[in-house]
This record gives C-alpha cells, structure tokens and sequence, in this order.
C-alpha cells in the first residue's frame, strides 16, 4: 500500500508547490497600499538657508540634525506620574537643528527658526512649553529669527553664547 504512495511523491510535492504559490499570490493581492508618498525634501526654503549657514557656523565642531523629534532628545522617566501623558506631549513636536558632539553624539543644544507662525497664540503656547522642557533637561535651546540671509559668524557667537 505505501508503495503506490511512494510512487505519487512528485505529483504530490509539485500540488503543495502549487498550493504553497497560490497562497502566497492570494496574501500579496489583498495586501493594501498605505497611503504614504515621499516628502520633496526635509526642510523648508528657510531652513535650508540657515542650514547651510549653521554648517559654515559650526565649522565642523558638532555634527548638525535637522527635524529632529523632541522624544528623541528628551525622555520621560519610568516612575514619572501621568508619564504617558508626558511623553505624548513631545511625541509629534520636532525640533528644526540639533547640534551633537562629533565623537560621542551628545546632545549640545537646539535650535529653532522662528518664522511669523510663532506669533500665533498656538505656537506661543508651544514654544513656552518646549521651551520650559529643554531648561527643565538642561539642553540650551537657541530660537533663531527667519531671515532673508544669515551671517555664519553672528550664528557662532548666539551658539557660542547659549552652550556657554
């Protein structure tokens, strides 16, 4: 009797290779696209002007981050009451430059730009919470009026002025 069943081995292996096929074409057909495209870039037409004065500024003291999420430079500690509710109000706040230490990624400052946007009651509200959050964990926090150009040298010494 196993002897008919033995002779079958390849018609039965070729059927699961088959079924194991359909399966899997059936699992990627119902697979739904997200709804996701790419950004054109990172950073604003302002931010790129300063960016690139920041780097000239910096002159290859500290390594330059752009929109960096404030969850990722400060941290809620376990133990801290309502933590959640803490940690959710820097989740989706981000930070437009963070300067680190070449060697080691340390955190040295943040710096925001701070366009006409900040004039509204909303981004005040925000601005006077992060700023609180980032005296509060040490890390100085430089806010840095948008402007049509930027002189390297005037950047160094208000980066200077806020480590120091």
């Amino acid at each position: 009797m196993l002897d008919w069943l033995w002779s079958l081995w390849p018609v039965l292996l070729v059927a699961a290779m088959i079924y194991a096929a359909i399966t899997l074409i059936q699992h990627l057909a119902g697979r739904t696209a997200t709804p996701y495209v790419a950004r054109d870039r990172l950073v604003t037409n302002a931010e790129l002007r300063f960016f690139h004065k920041l780097r000239d500024a910096v002159d290859n003291d500290w390594e330059i981050f752009a929109m960096v999420r404030i969850a990722d430079i400060l941290k809620v500690p376990k133990g801290i009451k309502k933590r959640r509710v803490w940690l959710n109000r820097i989740l989706a706040k981000h930070i437009d430059f963070v300067l680190c230490d070449s060697e080691s990624l340390e955190i040295v400052m943040g710096i925001e730009l701070d366009d006409a946007s900040h004039d509204r009651t909303d981004r005040i509200q925000r601005d006077n919470f992060v700023n609180s959050a980032f005296d509060d964990a040490d890390i100085p926090l430089l806010r840095v009026p948008t402007q049509k150009s930027y002189d390297a040298g005037d950047i160094r010494k208000m980066i200077d002025r806020a480590v120091s």
